[in-house]
């Protein structure tokens, strides 16, 4: 099953609201500048994985810089239609970035090369140059055609995790039933493991003899929502990533949560309404099944654009604060994507 680009947009647009000036900066392992007809190209930096190039620019007179582009190295340079965007914000957005640039002495501009999938090997920036006299193309390396290293970061990347699952308890847990949660977990590497913190937020039914009657279509505030939970949570842990192959990974992960269950009731309800639910869980995800992004080649340490699978998880819970204390055995069954900053 297929990653949908909207999913694609989701992460990128997470990853890019929290990474900010956090984004992992890698830089070149040697200066690769660019020279041609009165102009200097140099790139400083990569931002994210692949997501900004910081481009150091030196004219000696007027001179029109665009369109940037990217072509693998069995293509001519400057051959590819799809200009890139470019700004001199590192949060620089497309729909609103010209193709073409005038400089004039010494700026550094930032070139979008991000886009929803991973750069191939052996991949390159174009920029044309137009100083009114002459005109050219200038190549600069982005991605290696082998092994070799050509970008370094001084720290390890960092990676958003979101995923949505559907739980159910295998027996009575304060009268929490099914429920749908949305997480969103972010990932730091330890030595041979990750750890992690998320949020979760969902919904859940309400089972037993202990729930206010049914009303899940609100009209207003006179008609609330009644006898469906709401809730909220925090979870840690840690997972380990098992390689198969180039296109699939295995991720088993350890952890614990805590959730506030809230279920809607009618003024008058006399029940309690508000559970605490606590407890480890495990789970499996296989990476690969829904999209996997091979390791941008040339840089260090590894990173990748997006992937994504099905994870299968296993919690035993126990709720208090609503009744008397009750655990059980919850399955669940979800979809989980991840991306590096």
């Amino acid at each position: 099953m297929p990653v949908s680009v909207h999913a694609r947009e989701l992460v990128a647009a997470a990853l890019l609201a929290l990474t900010g000036c956090a984004a992992t900066i890698y830089q070149p392992t040697e200066p690769r500048p660019g020279m041609g007809p009165g102009v200097t190209i140099d790139v400083l930096s990569i931002r994210g994985a692949a997501d900004k190039a910081e481009v150091l620019l030196r004219t000696q007179q007027p001179t029109l810089i665009g369109p940037v582009s990217m072509s693998t190295g069995d293509r001519p340079s400057c051959s590819s239609e799809e200009s890139l965007p470019v700004a001199h914000d590192a949060q620089v957005i497309g729909a609103h970035a010209p193709p073409s640039f005038e400089i004039n002495g010494v700026d550094t501009v930032f070139v979008d090369i991000g886009g929803f999938h991973a750069p191939r090997p052996d991949q390159f920036l174009d920029f044309k140059v137009d100083n009114g006299s002459e005109q050219g193309c200038m190549r600069l390396p982005l991605t290696a055609a082998g092994d070799q290293t050509l970008w370094r970061a001084s720290t390890t990347p960092w990676s958003l995790s979101l995923g949505l699952r559907l739980d159910h308890p295998l027996a009575s847990l304060s009268g929490t039933g099914m429920r749908v949660t949305t997480e969103a977990r972010v990932i730091w590497p330890l030595g041979p493991v990750r750890w992690f913190f998320g949020f979760t937020v969902g919904a859940a039914g309400c089972r037993g003899a202990d729930c206010p009657p049914e009303n899940i279509i609100s009209s207003g505030d006179n008609d609330p929502t009644t006898g469906v939970f709401g809730h909220v949570g925090g979870e840690l842990g840690v997972d380990r990533q098992f390689p198969l192959g180039r296109r699939w990974a295995l991720a088993a992960t350890l952890g614990g949560n805590i959730s506030v269950f809230h279920v809607g009731a009618p003024a008058d309800w006399p029940g309690d309404q508000v559970a605490g639910v606590v407890g480890p869980f495990a789970s499996l995800t296989l990476f690969g099944l829904g999209s996997y992004d091979a390791a941008i080649p040339g840089f260090t340490p590894e990173t990748r654009k997006m992937r994504s699978g099905p994870e299968l998880f296993v919690h035993r819970l126990t709720a208090f604060a609503r009744g008397p204390t009750e655990s059980a055995w919850v399955i669940g069954l979800g979809w989980r994507i991840e991306g590096t900053n």
